[in-house]
């Protein structure tokens, strides 16, 4: 999922991080593997914002960001995907620059 997100194989990184979501995620909605999920999660809203779903790619970041169980660390470099494009794609529109400085200070944490 990584690799294919990283080298622009959208079709391929959407199809494995719903692939991980379910397989991840119990019939009662708990997650089993929170940072796979968030993850996965990112891998989507990547491949929503090169699709032009702005509002999609920052739905999916926010809620890979907002877990209760994260490795910061990680979870920065992972998103460091999605910050690109929507910095590319969607530079100064408002939502984006919120979720921007939203990332900003996960990173500065």
């Amino acid at each position: 999922m990584d690799c294919y997100r990283r080298v622009g194989k959208d079709w391929l990184a959407e199809q494995l991080a719903r692939e991980v979501l379910q397989a991840s995620t119990d019939y009662d909605g708990t997650e089993r593997a929170p940072m796979r999920n968030a993850v996965a999660r990112v891998t989507l809203g990547v491949v929503a914002a090169r699709a032009g779903n702005l509002e999609a790619a920052i739905s999916y970041g926010e809620q890979a960001l907002g877990g209760t169980r994260r490795s910061i660390p990680s979870l920065v470099v992972v998103s460091e995907d999605l910050r690109t494009v929507l910095q590319q794609q969607y530079g100064g529109q408002g939502d984006a620059e919120d979720f921007l400085g939203h990332f900003r200070s996960l990173r500065a944490a």
